[in-house]
């Protein structure tokens, strides 16, 4: 009976030990990133390798103090929103979680970002670069609604930003 018993609890505790990703509601995101802002992001170049790294399946890329990182790009600040960045640096992404990961692309993005070690990354996942286009930018369509997402107005998605830093104060 002991076994059993034993067996059943170790069961439990193994699967509810089971990662998640917590995807963020929009108020969230935007208090949470220590860095917003508009950015060009360049093509992909080589992460490196890390030789502590021992989850990242190619053996390219570096380490941080949550996750390995298996892209890397280039950034340049367009607009600074909230938060310090330089204005030239490197971004991180291709997490080594399985259940999302924040994939690194060319283009312009309105940036929600971290550090993770020395490393800039993004804040939550693959919400944290949101895809610009023609003065829109791919966002929340309301506080709760995380998926799907549609294009807005930049200027009246930015204004929100500012208006949800200025409540967290």
């Amino acid at each position: 009976m002991k076994t059993l018993i034993t067996l059943s609890l170790l069961v439990c505790f193994t699967v509810s030990g089971y990662g998640k990703a917590n995807f963020l509601k929009r108020s969230e995101l935007i208090n949470k990133a220590e860095a917003i802002a508009i950015i060009d992001l360049g093509e992909l170049v080589n992460p490196g390798k890390d030789k502590d790294d021992l989850f990242s399946a190619s053996g390219e890329g570096v380490r941080g103090k949550l996750w390995s990182y298996t892209q890397k790009s280039k950034a340049k600040v367009v607009k600074l929103l909230a938060g310090k960045l330089p204005k030239e640096f490197f971004l991180y992404g291709g997490e080594t979680f399985i259940c999302a990961q924040c994939r690194l692309k060319k283009g312009r993005y309105l940036a929600f970002l971290r550090k993770d070690e020395e490393y800039w990354v993004g804040a939550n996942w693959h919400l944290s670069l949101r895809p610009i286009k023609d003065n829109q930018v791919e966002w929340y369509v309301s506080e709760e609604q995380r998926f799907p997402m549609k294009y807005q107005d930049m200027q009246v998605v930015m204004k929100q930003i500012a208006k949800t830093r200025a409540e967290k104060k």
